[in-house]
């Protein structure tokens, strides 16, 4: 966990550890994915996932946190480094049941506006980002920078967060996981490794903690 993002969220609270027994690690495709999951303070489940391909000149570090006990957004971390090429997206989905106030996210995102955005590519799910998300290309220094402010933003909304109902909350959750199953390109390529069951139960048990 040192060294990672997973460290703002150690930080602020516990981090419990699933057994993800036997993907902890699957490579294929010329890609190799080591994957963590936790549950952290009883209300959202914090997934870390690594690929490595092209014997490391293609690297991706994913952090994903789905509030399950409070009324917050989704939350989707990606810091890409392909062929010395530095890209970051960290993606706010729309999995509330009312709306919360993301004014510091926005902020943040302003403060950075300098750096360069990535357009993003389509997909249906693009539908659901809210305004703070960002989608950049830059230095490292500055890109760990803001994912660092962001991240660090969004964790401290959830000392105010409303409670939800546990149900409502679920079922925004599990219809953008089963969207992205219907419809991902991360889903397609983690289920031309493993299969598509196997797939299912990454995504919905231990990336997004939907089962």
């Amino acid at each position: 966990m040192s060294g990672s993002k997973l460290d703002i969220f150690s930080a602020k609270g516990a981090l419990v550890p699933k057994d993800v027994t036997p993907w902890q690690t699957f490579s294929g495709r010329g890609m190799t994915f080591c994957l963590q999951s936790y549950d952290w303070n009883h209300c959202a489940c914090v997934s870390y996932l690594t690929m490595r391909a092209f014997f490391g000149l293609m690297k991706m570090e994913t952090l994903i946190c789905t509030p399950y006990a409070k009324d917050l957004p989704l939350l989707s971390y990606d810091y890409i480094s392909a062929f010395g090429r530095k890209t970051l997206l960290v993606d706010i989905y729309d999995t509330q049941v009312a709306p919360a106030d993301l004014s510091a996210l926005q902020t943040i995102k302003e403060a950075y506006r300098d750096l360069r955005d990535k357009p993003k590519h389509p997909g249906w799910y693009n539908d659901l980002l809210l305004p703070p998300s960002v989608s950049k290309v830059g230095d490292t220094a500055r890109l760990s920078a803001l994912a660092t402010e962001m991240m660090t933003a969004y964790i401290h909304l959830f000392a105010t967060a409303r409670d939800v109902d546990l149900t409502a909350k679920s079922a925004r959750n599990s219809a953008y996981v089963e969207g992205l199953i219907n419809d991902g390109p991360t889903y397609r390529v983690v289920s031309k490794m493993i299969g598509a069951d196997a797939a299912k139960t990454v995504f919905r048990r231990f990336l997004f903690g939907t089962e």
